[in-house]
């Protein structure tokens, strides 16, 4: 049982969850604002125009494609769900109108507040309602957190869908019945589809989540297998038909690899070097088509890293620290380094302190996401919007940290300890 440090009346716990959320929203609403009046109209659709290219590629009947502005066929270049989304908006309010704009960025908003929400959720289930009130303000009012809806990438979704999955996968432990495999299944099949990069993450947590099981009980992981492959599978089935070749994720691997790793590399994402930027790679694209073309990417890629051994892993140890410091944009704000130094700093002190107080499942829990979603990043480029899918963790981390400084006690609340409903 929780000691006395860690009960708080469900009826205050509801109230500073409620408080934290409308200074969320309300410093979200004055930046939502603040981009409508200060930036010319499409401006948010700068922000990753790739998506509103593809959204229209599915609005004129043309499938998922051409994700470079001008027609260039079936694309596997980006995961499907979002461009979907978009598309949607796009046909009920406008293709890149001010009022899409605004939709987009009012739903990217609530996908922050429900990924706060989650976060304390987490926090106050497993530590503290100080821990969740921590974690809480920290994602409500950290600068470089209050213009992610801005970004029109599936960022936002992203972010609150696996921090979604941890808080199921922490709740359901430790032995989720037949219906709850089933659901997470086609739960992580739909963030399979929202972002890729997201596959591998989901999958080891779905693993930590049988171990938990008593033995009997782990062969249900097949049926998370299963409803995981039937909502997930159109997307592969679909690039075997368009592009005659076995695609489980995306095309892009070939090509990002590459921007990370040829004669000129520094470790930073050059985006002159995208076919979206660079008129001599979009030919190059057009004539030879997206496979062949991601294809000759990948050899080219390959062939400098083994002719360049010691380079790439340089290369690729400046993109760790990079990942971990926040300095992964080249040209960013000094603020991505100041916030992301702070909860990777203490986000590890709270992991350690787990693994000090011999809570090793928990400890996994939490570190298979650190461990896991950053790999791709590290032999690519690692921009700071790819770490803040992990951040609201490491930032549920860096509260427990903060609190266990001002208690002197490394034990958090059993996992089974339910949450005070807010």
């Amino acid at each position: 049982m929780p000691s006395s440090s860690h009960t708080a009346a469900p009826g205050n716990s509801k109230r500073t969850t409620l408080t934290v959320l409308a200074i969320a929203l309300l410093l979200r609403v004055v930046v939502i604002l603040f981009v409508l009046f200060r930036y010319p109209p499409g401006w948010l659709y700068t922000r990753g125009n790739e998506m509103g290219f593809l959204a229209q590629s599915l609005l004129f009947g043309q499938g998922l494609g051409s994700p470079f502005g001008v027609p260039t066929g079936p694309t596997a270049f980006i995961a499907p769900a979002y461009p979907i989304l978009i598309a949607g908006i796009f046909k009920l309010f406008g293709i890149d109108s001010i009022t899409s704009a605004v939709v987009i960025l009012l739903i990217q908003a609530a996908a922050a507040l429900l990924t706060i929400w989650l976060m304390m959720r987490i926090a106050r289930t497993l530590f503290s309602p100080r821990a969740a009130m921590i974690a809480g303000l920290i994602w409500a009012c950290a600068p470089p957190l209050l213009f992610i809806p801005t970004i029109f990438w599936d960022t936002s979704l992203a972010i609150c869908a696996l921090t979604g999955l941890v808080a199921l996968v922490l709740e359901l432990r430790p032995n989720p019945s037949k219906i709850v495999w089933l659901g997470l299944g086609a739960f992580c099949g739909l963030i399979a589809l929202l972002n890729s990069a997201m596959v591998f993450t989901t999958v080891a947590l779905l693993v930590w989540l049988a171990a938990q099981a008593p033995r009997g009980a782990r062969a249900r992981f097949l049926l998370a297998v299963c409803t995981f492959t039937i909502v997930f599978s159109p997307w592969p089935i679909r690039n075997a038909r368009v592009f005659h070749a076995f695609i489980p994720l995306r095309t892009t691997v070939g090509e990002e690899l590459w921007m990370g790793n040829h004669p000129h590399s520094t470790g930073f994402l050059d985006e002159s070097l995208f076919p979206t930027y660079n008129a001599s790679e979009l030919a190059q694209y057009r004539q030879m088509g997206e496979l062949a073309f991601t294809r000759n990417k990948s050899a080219l890629a390959m062939d400098y890293i083994k002719q360049n051994p010691v380079t790439f892993l340089a290369l690729s140890t400046r993109r760790v620290l990079r990942f971990w410091t926040g300095t992964g944009t080249q040209n960013g704000s000094l603020l991505f380094a100041i916030y992301a130094a702070f909860t990777t700093l203490f986000g590890l002190i709270g992991l350690w302190r787990l693994i000090r107080g011999c809570r090793y499942a928990l400890a996994a829990c939490f570190a298979i996401p650190l461990l896991v979603f950053p790999l791709p990043y590290y032999i690519t480029h690692a921009e700071f919007r790819y770490r803040l899918l992990i951040d609201p963790l490491l930032t549920i981390l860096a509260a427990y940290a903060f609190t266990t400084f001002a208690t002197k006690s490394d034990s958090p609340v059993e996992l089974t300890e339910p949450a005070s409903d807010g």
